[in-house]
C-alpha cells in the first residue's frame, strides 16, 4: 500500500518524525475511498481499520497508538463513538480528545492519530 492509498493526494497516509508517526485523518472509505454505508458504528469501525492499516503500513501496531483526537460531526453520536472506541482498545487505552466539527460530507467522523514507533522500522 503506498502512503496515498488511504488518505488521498494531496496529503499522505502518514509522516514519520523520529520515533513518532503522524497519521493524516482517517475517515470511513474502503480502499478505493468509497464512503462506508451503513449506521454510524459500521463508519467509525471502517475509520478504526483505516487508522490499522496505515499503522501496519508504517511498521507499527494499534498499541503503539498515544493519542487520538475524534472530530464528528454529531456529538449526539458521542456514546455509539465511545463504544467502538472500547471495542477498538479493549485494554490499555491511548490519550483521547473527541471534537464536533464540521466534516466534509458524507464523513460523519476522522480520526487524527499519533503513534510511537518505539525504534521499529
Amino acid at each position: 500500500m503506498s502512503h496515498d492509498a488511504i488518505t488521498p493526494p494531496p496529503a499522505p497516509a502518514f509522516r514519520r518524525h523520529g520515533d513518532l508517526l503522524l497519521l493524516s485523518g482517517q475517515v470511513g472509505v474502503d480502499e478505493l475511498w468509497r464512503p462506508a454505508t451503513g449506521a454510524f458504528p459500521d463508519e467509525v469501525r471502517a475509520a478504526f481499520a483505516n487508522v490499522r492499516r496505515v499503522l501496519a503500513e508504517a511498521g507499527a501496531l494499534p498499541d503503539q497508538i498515544l493519542k487520538v483526537t475524534a472530530y464528528l460531526a454529531d456529538l449526539g453520536d458521542f456514546d455509539v463513538y465511545n463504544d467502538v472506541w472500547t471495542e477498538e482498545f479493549p485494554g490499555r487505552r491511548p490519550a483521547r480528545t473527541t471534537i464536533g466539527a464540521r466534516l466534509v460530507p458524507p464523513f460523519r467522523v476522522e480520526l487524527d492519530v499519533v503513534a510511537w514507533l518505539d525504534g521499529t522500522r
